[in-house]
């Protein structure tokens, strides 16, 4: 009888590719005459032809194909590249990677400088150099700085995108894309030039873990006979092996490593007219490659780097200035952006992004249109888009540094602004008591307008981040009354009297580091029995500023006249609500063709007469109701005496926070009914 037996099954794989000796770096003389090629062809200046010269394997070679460049179409015009086999130790990854743009903090959120993670400023954006040479810049503090923003992406790389099994066994089989990149620095150190993979490029990060290279090492230690005698000895290796199968494995990985396949980007021609540069086509060609890949970079991450790209375009094209692009990308601390001219608060910085890029104004969406459409084919320029995009700028002043938090607040502060900002307003830097109070009178003249909108647009930020609105939450397990966006919430308070109150109030108490508390119609800040102040919840909001349509909130036990007919309206609300969802389910119906039954069939006239005899004299009704309640808001409140009304109202400089555990303030809870005040009389 046979005898059973234990079989391990494993997981098959591609054959090791066979090593071969590498060939030995050229000599000076061939380096040389490479690089003048370079110079001559393509007004590189004379250091980054020497860069692209050492990095190539066999300069004879390039030699022989530089004068024919690949052409590679980009948005803009056509960049020239030549196809050559590089030296791994001589170039390096991107060290401002775009995976990791979402992780980074940048110095509008005044966490630089509070641990490891953000020890430096995240390396800007590498420009253009001069005089149209096809080459970037890239500036630095010191070459710790460059160490960092390493470091940083060559972990996200090993913990994200992690190829080293691959190229351990295969080598880096399809080409990497080098821009020679000057990195200047700050602190007095010479600047060095070394080519740099445009697209962040995950596969020379592993290549330069399994070859235990420090990247950012790399400008500062290129050594030709150094690199000479490492080939000869790893040649040595090989030979003395006989057999490529036989070839020490570690020996192995480092062969297959010391050389990549890279197009070398040397030229950029721009259409005629468009006044593209090399940096804005390498950003063209980098996206185009990630954004329609079949694994992209990520919503956040695209976002990212197209927000950056507006606003270089537009700071490129002299529509703002370049402190104000700083101070607009979060690259000034709130001391800094002071120190500049421009505002600390987060929320008025928020304001000024959203204005920006919702405006409408030909030369600035021109330029949006230009740096969107280089990056990406397939975006459609929408006012959502636009918002998206400016919500990546305003989240870096937030100074939240777990994660998850901060994925999730980028969620809610998405949706926290609405599309109303696309129309006619400007963002100013108006006092908040100022601005509510511009606000205010146009909502009591029955015509919210610009100051409600740039309203809007500033407490957004204070409201989402404070925890104040959040987006839908789904169904189980919340108490939100409404599934609204946070946009639509603040839309609907921005046209109320009380709504503006509560905006000013967001921008009053998260100046103030207070939780965000809520005001009754008169702009007072409620109390509940206990004397403590309510605070403005997500739910607390939602009922107090219902739909558009469904009326007052409904008060379970109303005493006073007001209460009793806000109920009356709240049913009244609910009833045309249900009509015109009735009205639907009519129009649904369908004949057996497949058209409207209403249209064939029709109904009855004496139901069709009443029916509108109702509807008709309840229109008549509503422009007569509407107009008290305008005269009614205008009489109840005057801001011409804002000032004494905010010091009646008793702010102060508390210990109030943002402490969730905070027992001095308390949330809207079962029992802390919000009564407004009863009508003047």
């Amino acid at each position: 009888m046979a005898v059973a037996s234990s079989i391990t099954i494993t997981a098959e794989r591609v054959l090791p590719r066979p090593v071969e000796p590498l060939p030995s770096p050229a000599l000076a003389p061939a380096t040389r005459k490479l690089a003048d090629k370079f110079t001559d062809l393509f007004n590189m200046s004379e250091e980054a032809a020497l860069a692209f010269a050492l990095a190539a394997v066999d300069p004879s070679t390039v030699r022989r194909v530089v004068e024919t460049p690949e052409r590679l179409p980009v948005p803009g015009g056509v960049i020239l590249a030549v196809r050559a086999e590089v030296w791994a130790r001589c170039i390096i990854p991107d060290p401002r990677n775009p995976r990791i743009g979402p992780a980074r903090r940048h110095p509008a959120s005044n966490l630089v400088g509070r641990d490891e993670s953000t020890r430096f400023r995240p390396l800007a954006e590498p420009a253009a150099a001069a005089e149209g040479r096809p080459e970037l810049t890239q500036r630095i503090q010191n070459q710790e700085h460059l160490a960092w923003a390493a470091k940083q992406a060559h972990d996200y790389v090993i913990d994200n995108n992690d190829w080293r099994d691959s190229i351990r066994n295969q080598g880096v089989m399809t080409e990497v894309w080098l821009a020679a990149t000057t990195f200047e620095h700050d602190d007095g150190t010479p600047s060095v030039t070394i080519p740099v993979t445009a697209e962040g490029s995950s596969r020379v990060t592993c290549v330069h873990n399994l070859l235990e290279l420090r990247s950012a090492d790399v400008p500062y230690s290129r050594d030709e006979r150094k690199l000479r005698g490492h080939i000869r000895k790893l040649n040595e290796e090989v030979t003395a092996a006989g057999r490529p199968d036989e070839v020490d494995p570690d020996t192995a990985v480092k062969v297959r490593c010391e050389t990549v396949p890279a197009l070398l980007l040397v030229g950029f021609e721009p259409h005629h007219g468009t006044g593209g540069d090399f940096g804005v086509a390498v950003k063209s060609l980098v996206a185009l490659r990630h954004v329609d890949h079949p694994t992209p970079w990520g919503e956040a991450t695209e976002n990212e780097a197209l927000a950056d790209a507006v606003i270089d375009e537009l700071d490129r094209q002299g529509l703002i200035t370049t402190g104000k692009a700083d101070w607009l990308s979060g690259a000034l601390t709130p001391t800094e952006a002071e120190a500049a001219g421009f505002n600390r608060d987060p929320a008025i910085r928020a304001a000024m992004i959203a204005r920006l890029f919702t405006d409408r104004a030909p030369q600035i969406h021109a330029a949006i249109r230009v740096a969107i459409t280089s990056q990406s084919t397939r975006k459609r320029i929408t006012t959502k888009l636009l918002l998206d995009l400016a919500t990546s700028l305003i989240l870096r002043s937030l100074p939240e540094e777990d994660t998850r938090r901060r994925e999730r607040t980028r969620k809610y502060l998405k949706d926290a602004f609405s599309h109303e900002l696309a129309k006619e307003w400007e963002a100013t830097l108006r006092v908040a008591e100022e601005l509510s109070a511009a606000a205010y009178n146009e909502v009591v003249t029955g015509n919210p307008g610009p100051a409600t909108r740039e309203l809007a647009a500033r407490s957004a930020y204070p409201m989402v981040v404070a925890g104040a609105l959040t987006a839908d939450r789904g169904t189980r397990n919340s108490d939100q009354p409404d599934r609204r966006h946070p946009g639509e919430v603040i839309d609907r308070m921005r046209t109320t009297a009380r709504g503006v109150h509560q905006l000013r109030q967001a921008l009053t108490d998260f100046t103030g580091d207070r939780r965000i508390r809520l005001v009754d119609e008169t702009g007072q800040i409620i109390r509940n029995s206990a004397g403590r102040d309510v605070l403005a919840t997500d739910t607390a909001l939602r009922i107090t500023f219902p739909r558009a349509g469904e009326g007052p909130t409904h008060v379970p036990t109303p005493t006073t006249p007001a209460e009793i007919l806000g109920n009356a309206l709240n049913l009244l609300g609910n009833a045309i609500q249900t009509v015109e969802d009735a009205v639907k389910k009519v129009e649904a119906v369908q004949s057996d063709d497949g058209t409207a039954a209403i249209d064939s069939l029709g109904v009855d006239k004496a139901d069709c007469d009443a029916w509108r005899s109702i509807l008709l004299e309840t229109l008549e009704k509503l422009p007569i109701w509407k107009q008290r309640g305008i005269q009614r808001h205008g009489l109840s409140d005057d801001l011409r005496n804002l000032d004494d009304d905010l010091e009646d109202e008793g702010l102060d400089d508390g210990d109030d926070d943002f402490d969730e555990d905070d027992q001095d303030a308390v949330d809207l809870g079962a029992g802390d009914r919000v009564t407004p005040p009863p009508p003047p009389p």
